[in-house]
């Protein structure tokens, strides 16, 4: 761990492919042993058995001019001497052995080493190998069984020449190993950077993301692990640059809110302190409203931030929603009534909606989009609140007539400090911060809200709750 802990990505990527082609060459050798090993001495053991059946002929034939072994034992012995005076460096003194019977059982000098007699009663006549120990074929004559022809064990004279072999064909292997490997590593260096490339341009990126760079991109290539990360990450800078332009614009847009009345506060004290504007009832009047519309906005503003850091209460409880929205829609007639507006709810089912939710907060919801309909609707004109269960889903629509809004505008309105642009006058568009409201109070009912465009010819708002 220690060793790997400073190595770079493209490093390690190297390390690993280098190792796993020394393994697969390693494990390449070693099935290959096991394979020659196994295979050729099958093959000799098959010849031998081969060889035995025509070696058991001869002998017979040789047994029944002899009428014993004492022949072959014989000659044997001479070639045996010869052998070993051979080997004591001899052989121009001592001339070979001249063996018919021999030659004629076995003329290759490969057999001659490992040929084995045993009598009738499987005890040795040539060679001091035991009979369960050796490779053996009865001799039969007249169908009697006079003697047994044998080999050696493959594997006694096999071992040597397999390790010659096998030494040979090591250094063979491990030299063009080592020229493979060589090819690998020469290859596997420019894959290894390939591969790092995009790993090492998103660790530079990251580090500008850090820094405050949040208009940094990657360039996505192809469409595997790496390619969806990078398009993660520039999915994680664009809403990192976007919350930082919607602060920016918080801030201001609280700030120019906050302007405007405490800008009005300060002129009519002003005006008050030099004796330009009376202290009358109607002069504290006028600072009183705009002190509550001060107080209102700081309401408004403490809700939002509360929702966005996660800490909203809610008092969740079984709710009948028809039951709410009715009585909001009581609560509001007598103002839509007085602005020349319709109020009309529609519920035509005859069992009640239940869910589950905070009666407040859905009471403030409705309450919201009313009074938003009650100051953009012109009169005369109408309000239409419809509530219905679909399957699993209570929906709820919010309908008034003109005017509306444009579709740009429609995907806006629940921003914050957000005004269509006929309504910016704060005395008619309000602050700007009731629907997004609303919106927040949808989400922390795992609901959904959207806008639309009304088929009265004004804005239409659609609510959905999950039921219980």
């Amino acid at each position: 761990m220690t060793m790997t802990k400073g190595l770079k990505i493209r490093h390690k990527l190297f390390a690993v492919f280098v190792l796993s082609n020394v393994l697969l060459i390693v494990s390449m050798w070693q099935v290959f042993q096991w394979s020659f090993d196994r295979g050729f001495v099958s093959y000799a053991t098959e010849r031998d058995r081969d060889f035995l059946e025509q070696m058991a002929n001869r002998t017979a034939n040789l047994y029944i001019y002899y009428d014993d072994w004492y022949f072959l034992v014989q000659e044997s012995r001479m070639e045996s001497e010869w052998h070993q005076a051979k080997l004591e460096n001899l052989r121009d003194l001592v001339p070979p052995p001249s063996t018919p019977n021999l030659d004629l059982i076995y003329p290759s000098q490969y057999y001659r080493q490992r040929f084995l007699l045993f009598d009738d009663q499987q005890k040795p006549i040539i060679g001091k190998v035991r009979f369960t120990d050796a490779e053996t074929h009865a001799v039969k004559v007249n169908k009697k069984v006079v003697g047994y022809v044998g080999l050696r064990s493959i594997r006694e004279l096999v071992q040597d020449q397999t390790l010659r072999f096998v030494r040979q064909q090591g250094e063979a292997f491990l030299l063009i190993s080592a020229f493979m490997l060589a090819i690998a590593a020469l290859l596997t260096w420019p894959l290894a950077q390939w591969l790092s490339r995009p790993i090492t341009s998103m660790q530079r990126a990251t580090k500008k993301l850090a820094a405050g760079k949040f208009e940094t991109r990657i360039t996505v290539n192809g469409s595997d692990e790496l390619a969806s990360l990078s398009c993660d990450f520039n999915n994680l800078a664009c809403t990192l640059e976007n919350t930082r332009e919607a602060r920016k614009r918080w801030v201001a847009d609280t700030a120019h809110e906050l302007r405007t009345p405490v800008a009005i506060l300060r002129g009519e004290i002003e005006a008050m302190q030099d004796g330009i504007i009376k202290v009358t009832p109607d002069s504290l009047a006028s600072l009183q409203q705009e002190t509550l519309h001060i107080a209102r906005l700081i309401d408004d503003l403490n809700q939002l931030s509360m929702h966005d850091v996660g800490s909203l209460s809610y008092n969740m409880d079984d709710i009948l929603v028809n039951d709410i929205i009715e009585q909001t829609v009581q609560s509001m007639t007598l103002p839509f009534n007085e602005a020349g507006l319709d109020l009309i709810f529609e519920y035509s089912q005859k069992k009640p909606i239940v869910m589950n939710g905070d009666s407040d907060r859905l009471h403030q919801l409705f309450s919201n989009l009313m009074n938003n309909s009650l100051k953009y609707t012109n009169a005369p004109g109408t309000l239409t609140v419809k509530l219905k269960r679909v399957n699993k889903k209570a929906i709820i629509l919010f309908e008034d007539s003109a005017p509306g809004v444009s579709d740009e505008d429609k995907n806006k309105i629940f921003e914050q400090f957000f005004r269509v642009e006929n309504s910016r006058n704060r005395a008619t568009g309000g602050r700007g911060l009731g629907l997004a409201i609303c919106s927040n109070i949808v989400d922390g009912h795992q609901g959904t809200i959207g806008a639309y465009h009304s088929p009265d010819g004004g804005l239409g708002i659609k609510i959905e709750f999950p039921l219980n």
